[in-house]
């Protein structure tokens, strides 16, 4: 029997994708978890074939999570799931461990060939991101100032950019202000920028937020 773990902090996400799921895989078993903590309770309770992580959930970076989770489930294939659609999250997230990478907003048809490849051994990218990974490779890697951040400061990066105070964001990780602090100025001096409003111009006119 094809066990599916479904990881998503949005329980009518969850809901939908399981019908799906139960539709195209019947007798498949479909577990949810809501939380990075939920997700390292239910791999630890018994075995799954593969699992489906939103790389976001409760507004923590799932991609920070995958490698220990990766190195207790070596065999697991993980696929991504995510609202980014930037190079820069699926080269991480295929560095983390991952063995696909989708956005959300790609057909419940192309969700089932991701899962029937990385079933089958191989990675999958969507054809929305496959060409901007090729580009990419062509270029000799070479990106934009933001693709230099560690996944730590990319997540924080896309807080600041959210108009989040320091101290919004340290609640929210679970940080201190004054490593939020720190890490704030780190991702200023690496990208060139000077304020939070540059930082916010420069993640509008990337397409990194809404």
């Amino acid at each position: 029997m094809l066990r599916i773990l479904l990881a998503d902090d949005h329980a009518m996400f969850r809901s939908g994708l399981r019908r799906i799921l139960e539709a195209e895989f019947p007798g498949a078993s479909v577990g949810e978890a809501a939380t990075i903590a939920d997700v390292q309770e239910r791999l630890g309770a018994q075995p799954w074939d593969v699992l489906l992580l939103d790389i976001s959930m409760a507004g923590q970076n799932s991609l920070n999570a995958l490698p220990p989770l990766k190195e207790r489930h070596p065999r697991l294939p993980v696929v991504v799931l995510s609202m980014y659609g930037d190079r820069q999250f699926v080269i991480q997230a295929l560095r983390a461990g991952a063995s696909a990478y989708l956005t959300k907003e790609r057909a419940p048809e192309e969700l089932i060939r991701a899962i029937r490849s990385v079933l089958a051994g191989r990675r999958y990218v969507g054809d929305d991101l496959a060409e901007q990974l090729a580009d990419h490779l062509a270029g000799g890697g070479t990106g934009s100032p933001h693709e230099r951040l560690s996944p730590r400061e990319l997540e924080i990066f896309l807080q600041l950019a959210a108009a989040r105070s320091v101290s919004e964001i340290a609640e929210r990780l679970q940080l201190s202000v004054k490593t939020v602090s720190t890490y704030r100025g780190r991702i200023l001096e690496k990208m060139a920028l000077r304020s939070n409003a540059e930082l916010m111009q420069y993640a509008v006119r990337h397409g990194l937020v809404g």
